[in-house]
């Protein structure tokens, strides 16, 4: 069970880092970098499953994942928009508000009535509406990225299929996406960056941000299969903390004190509730 907790672990430790990656790729438009990252995470699931599995492509799999590759596009260019444009900070706050998703669903599905639930999803509401009453501003960027991938997390919950083998179908299927991007935009979207005009060393370093796509995604949907569903918010506040101290101190985002208490506020809402279902759990295995 170990292995399957490290898996969520170090897929939230990635995706946390992954500001870092477009601040030193360079200046390239949003629009490109989600094109380069359906081509170059398909080609590295292609050549794994194509030399080290015996998976093989069905018509009856790819209709199955329509839906989640719709929702995997929602996120990726949501998420590649609001970091490029200097929303690194609303980006991260996509998946801080990702548990408190998870928490409501599971209160609206009836699956989780417990008073502390109620409490913690209730509490963490307050937080969010005093947030946006403040700052007089609805996070639209951060809803579409957590909802997209909330989706996506609930779908794979639900069907429980081969990680690397459903990735594969879903960058297939957001594929044709990519190259009508390709087409129908001229070369401006790409500050002057084309394909053809980019050198081998700027072509490995686009091409690694499909490596660091399929990674974290394997990693997570591997381990959220083995790992309880109420356990998860516990390390998806990992992934926004490293995000927003990289939008502080290296995108240098400005962040009100009362920002910063809403964030901290939500924060230690869902550890207490976290560490206090892991102890009744603990308890209950005595």
């Amino acid at each position: 069970m170990l292995q399957y907790h490290l898996k969520i672990l170090a897929s939230n430790l990635i995706w946390g880092s992954l500001p870092l990656y477009f601040f030193f790729i360079g200046e390239y438009s949003p629009l490109f970098l989600l094109t380069v990252q359906i081509s170059s995470a398909f080609a590295t699931l292609f050549f794994l499953t194509y030399f080290f599995t015996s998976i093989r492509i069905k018509l009856r799999d790819l209709i199955l994942s329509l839906l989640p590759a719709m929702m995997l596009s929602i996120n990726w260019g949501g998420y590649a928009f609001a970091v490029k444009s200097g929303y690194v900070i609303e980006a991260s706050y996509a998946y801080l508000i990702l548990p408190i998703l998870l928490l409501s669903i599971n209160l609206v599905l009836g699956k989780d009535r417990q008073f502390s639930t109620k409490l913690c999803v209730t509490l963490t509401l307050i937080i969010l509406v005093i947030e946006c009453f403040i700052s007089g501003i609805f996070p639209l960027i951060g809803l579409g990225i957590s909802l997209s991938f909330l989706g996506y997390a609930l779908w794979h919950t639900k069907y429980q299929l081969n990680p690397i083998k459903s990735l594969l179908h879903e960058t297939l299927l957001m594929l044709p996406v990519s190259i009508v991007i390709c087409f129908i935009y001229d070369d401006s979207i790409y500050n002057d960056k084309g394909l053809i005009a980019l050198g081998i060393e700027s072509s490995s370093a686009l091409f690694l941000l499909g490596i660091l796509t399929v990674t974290p995604l394997a990693l997570f949907v591997s381990g959220a299969k083995r790992v309880n569903f109420k356990i998860l918010p516990l390390y998806q506040f990992i992934s926004p903390v490293l995000g927003m101290l990289l939008g502080i101190y290296l995108y240098h985002e400005p962040l009100d004190s009362w920002r910063i208490a809403a964030y901290v506020a939500l924060i230690l809402i869902l550890v207490v509730y976290n560490l206090y279902h892991l102890n009744r759990r603990e308890e209950a295995l005595i």
